[in-house]
């Protein structure tokens, strides 16, 4: 039987200023073929403790990047992204990997997803770095992002519209 871990929000958002302005040798950039958003936010997500899913019946239920070679379209892709890390568990499942669902704009935390989407198809991914607050009021989020590379920039500066991913952890 898996077992529910909890999601490493710090770590994801330590990772996530880290890398903001630059890119992490280890990994492709995929800024020259389409954005690194997605690729930028799985790391992100990976080093929020988030386990690669070699386990699916096919490429679009898995969620992994070894190289360039051995990669999943989830992985770097903001729609195939979604799909994946939605469709991946719900309350009926204990699937391996990624267990999250679509928020309310209030609801987020650090280290959870910003998408836009264009006729509800995704094509660019954040993620939350700081929950700007005045006293008990939510002011703002900052946001940290590749393609267009932002480091604690603030989310209502951002156009277009938006879906809101909170993660809740893992199964292993």
């Amino acid at each position: 039987m898996l077992v529910f871990k909890e999601y490493n929000r710090e770590a994801a958002v330590s990772y996530a200023r880290r890398w903001a302005l630059g890119r992490n040798p280890a990994y492709m950039d995929y800024e020259l073929w389409g954005g690194d958003c997605t690729n930028f936010i799985s790391q992100c997500l990976r080093s929020g403790q988030i386990p690669m899913d070699y386990t699916g019946r096919h490429v679009l239920e898995k969620w992994y990047w070894n190289s360039d070679n051995s990669r999943t379209p989830t992985w770097t892709s903001a729609e195939p992204f979604y799909k994946y890390i939605i469709g991946n568990n719900s309350e009926n499942t204990q699937n391996f990997g990624i267990y999250a669902r679509i928020a309310n704009y209030n609801e987020l935390e650090i280290g959870d997803i910003v998408q836009l989407v264009y006729d509800n198809n995704a094509y660019h991914n954040m993620i939350i770095s700081e929950v700007i607050l005045e006293g008990e009021y939510l002011v703002d989020y900052l946001i940290c992002q590749h393609t267009y590379d932002l480091l604690d920039y603030p989310l209502s500066l951002k156009e277009g519209e938006r879906r809101y991913i909170k993660i809740l952890g893992y199964y292993k």
